[in-house]
């Protein structure tokens, strides 16, 4: 399939939406599973969607490095170790 134009891109996104009777897929999850030259296409044709992606992932992968720190954190105060820098990469 040919994914030139908004409308191209937009029909077949409707689709994937509802790929057949009974069966549906929020936005949300249509996202995660993206094959890539669709996205490709999708953010050749409106960039700002690939702006709001990075960004999505640079603070997914925040909330990970903040969330091991966290659980480090927790580990030695239950073992009653000295504070250390929550935010020291593993």
């Amino acid at each position: 399939m040919q994914f030139d134009t908004e409308a191209e891109v937009r029909d077949f996104l409707r689709l994937c939406l509802e790929p057949r009777p009974g069966m549906t897929r929020t936005p949300a999850r249509l996202a995660e599973i993206m094959p890539g030259p669709l996205y490709e296409a999708l953010v050749r044709l409106a960039p700002h969607l690939g702006e709001l992606h990075d960004e999505a992932d640079r603070l997914e992968a925040e909330a990970r490095a903040a969330n091991r720190a966290y659980a480090r954190a927790l580990a030695a105060w239950i073992e009653n170790e000295p504070h250390t820098n929550p935010h020291q990469e593993d």
